[in-house]
């Protein structure tokens, strides 16, 4: 009878306190947010009135979507621009956890919102949208381009490569972005470690003991000098943690006896006990939100290195873009250098051949100084053109691009920023997408998880005690005559513990410190809402600068161009002459002036690009553009991390 009862007080223990599963599927992946109110804050809800049904908490919920909201986050009246929008006794009167996070996230997204409205957030982004409807300015007279994308300007093995191909060949190997993805793998294992805590344990101790005296009187050991008392006591039983604070056990204990003491009647004794036990925190350490916070904030901890992978890795992918276009520039100056150092030379010798008809000795000086000059700059270039390729490489981190020889080729045209360009999100969406504002929140959601747990330990502690046990004994040694036997006696105990500091102790102290550390992340929620609005203006007036650039470069280009073929006919027409100096020095000007002219729409073309990229970053879909996504992957160990895949 007793065996059976052991066997299911123990089953229901495994059974209760194995912890439900939030969401169907791998128990290691991040759990659904939630809140867990402070000890005073519950009570403050409580007084304030009723808890809310879920009719009426999902109506709460909905109404921060409705013009008529301006009880709970007054827009009218600008009260968001100087009070926290969050309403804390409000979401903490929700019954379900979800409600609250929903609650929460629409509320600080309204926040959001207004903020960028007041900050003309609309009005940067349609200036972007009226841009990308202009028609990209035309490549004529840009005779460099194809011989940017050629590979001929090395002596080592070209290598072509697109820009989408640089981005598939980085997500697959660039160790930056594969480090951050093991980043969410390492914090998730926090929330196994959460579980662990509620774990049913199993125990057991054994031991042996002899007591040998000299023995009070002659017939206290039955005739012997001396009293000897062997004892063997051995326990065992299964105790676990609940998620209502409390600890259950039940064990079972036997110990036997045997002695020639003759008080002991008889001198071998067998006795067990099957004690069922719980005890219960009543305030310190009680209740489910205080005992499941930590696998929780496990969980945002968990979401929150989620979010910084991709942030990070949208991060790379922009310096990819970034270090991708500076080698089409790279290698277009090197091109203009090229050409220009080749036209100086030529002059040089033309001027050179003429000095015994009309040419002076000062123009050949003045020329074959200026050719060196443009031949030194040429080498600057080329050391340019090779580092941009160095640091590609270095990003990208595909050994296709690392070995010595290989000459980098950009094959793909500055020309489809615009056409890649897709502005047609909302301010809501941009918030939404951007990791920073996830984070944020995730990080102050975790703070009034912690703070709750620390207003729940300043609390006095008070225990409920109950114990149930059943004791049983026999003559002689065996533990299975203790165990079988008849003589069965029953008792229980009930009782209480208290204690309570006489002071302010640490416990308070946490408490206080979790307040603040709850009160400072609201305000980085605040500046990080202020940071992606500001972002999200300069990226945009960026790349409303850069096209606008780029018409304007192009227009600089045409007219240096202009300028250099007026003077050259000029010049072709006689070297010598009182002019000769001048014109070879408006000749020399003309051609510096069209190559700056050539690397300025070069440079322009490339900042476009880079800037379109820069916005689409601001933005939160840098991935989205390329048609990426986060995802979790097994690794070549077999083990979860998250990776940068296809959508």
């Amino acid at each position: 009878m007793k065996k059976a009862l052991m066997i299911c007080v123990t089953a229901a223990i495994l059974s209760g306190c194995e912890e439900p599963s939030l969401v169907p599927g791998d128990r290691d992946l991040p759990q659904p947010r939630g809140f867990s109110p402070s000890v005073a804050e519950d009570s403050e809800a409580r007084r304030a009135g009723e808890t809310l049904t879920p009719e009426e908490a999902r109506a709460r919920v909905d109404l921060l979507t409705s013009n008529d909201s301006e009880t709970e986050f007054n827009v009218a009246s600008g009260q968001t621009r100087r009070n926290w929008p969050v309403d804390t006794i409000t979401y903490k009167r929700f019954q379900n956890t979800t409600d609250r996070a929903i609650y929460l996230r629409r509320a600080l997204g309204r926040y959001a919102l207004v903020e960028a409205k007041e900050r003309g957030l609309g009005t940067s982004l349609s200036q972007v949208r009226k841009v990308a409807g202009i028609a990209s300015p035309s490549t004529a007279g840009e005779w460099w381009a194809n011989s940017v994308h050629k590979g001929d300007l090395t002596e080592g093995r070209a290598r072509k490569i697109s820009l989408p191909d640089t981005i598939n060949s980085t997500i697959k190997n660039a160790n930056q972005i594969a480090a951050f993805g093991d980043l969410p793998a390492i914090r998730g294992t926090a929330i196994q470690e959460a579980r662990g805590r509620f774990v049913p344990e199993f125990f057991a101790e054994a031991s042996r003991s002899r007591e040998n005296i000299r023995a009070t009187s002659p017939g206290s050991a039955g005739g012997d000098e001396r009293e000897i008392t062997d004892e063997n006591q051995f326990e065992f039983g299964v105790r676990s943690r609940l998620l209502t604070g409390g600890e259950v056990s039940v064990s079972q204990r036997f110990e036997t006896v045997n002695t020639n003491d003759t008080s002991y009647i008889p001198g071998e004794q067998s006795t067990s006990r099957t004690t069922i036990a719980l005890v219960q925190p009543l305030l310190r350490g009680s209740g489910v939100s205080a005992n499941d916070a930590p696998r929780r904030i496990a969980n945002m901890d968990t979401e929150v290195a989620t979010e910084e992978f991709r942030r990070q890795a949208e991060a790379h992918l922009m310096e990819v873009e970034r270090a991708y276009w500076n080698l089409y520039v790279a290698r277009a100056v090197y091109v203009q250098k090229r050409r220009l150092a080749g036209a100086g030379g030529q002059l040089a010798g033309q001027v050179r051949n003429r000095i015994e008809i009309d040419a002076d000795p000062l123009l050949v000086n003045r020329a074959a100084s200026l050719a060196e000059q443009w031949r030194a700059d040429t080498i600057r270039a080329k050391a340019a053109m090779d580092n941009a390729e160095f640091r590609l490489a270095a990003l990208v981190n595909d050994r296709r691009m690392g070995p010595a020889g290989v000459e980098l080729v950009p094959s793909s045209a500055p020309n489809g920023a615009l056409s890649a360009l897709k502005t047609n999100d909302t301010i809501e969406e941009i918030f939404v997408n951007r990791p920073e504002l996830q984070q944020a929140i995730l990080q102050y959601e975790a703070s009034l998880l912690r703070e709750g747990v620390a207003a729940n330990q300043s609390l006095p502690e008070l225990d409920l005690v109950l114990e149930a046990n059943q004791d049983a004994g026999a003559d002689g040694s065996s533990f299975s005559e203790a165990f079988n036997s008849n003589n069965n006696g029953r008792g229980h105990l009930v009782g209480l513990k208290f204690s309570v500091p006489l002071g302010f102790d640490e416990r308070d102290a946490r408490y206080k410190r979790r307040r603040l550390e709850t009160i400072q992340q609201e305000r980085q929620v605040m500046s990080v809402v202020s940071t992606i609005i500001l972002e999200v203006d300069v990226s945009a007036n960026e790349f409303v600068v850069a096209c606008n650039d780029l018409i304007a470069q192009r227009k600089a280009l045409r007219a240096a161009q202009r300028d250099l073929n007026t003077v050259q006919e000029r010049w072709n027409q006689g070297v010598g002459g009182e002019n000769g100096i001048a014109l070879l020095s408006a000749l020399l000007g003309s051609y510096q002036q069209a190559q700056a002219a050539e690397q300025a729409v070069a440079t322009a073309r490339a900042t476009r690009e880079i800037a379109a990229a820069n916005l689409a970053r601001a933005r939160g879909v840098l991935l989205k553009r390329w048609g990426l996504k986060t995802d979790i992957r097994k690794d070549i160990r077999n083990q979860p991390t998250y990776k940068i895949v296809r959508q």
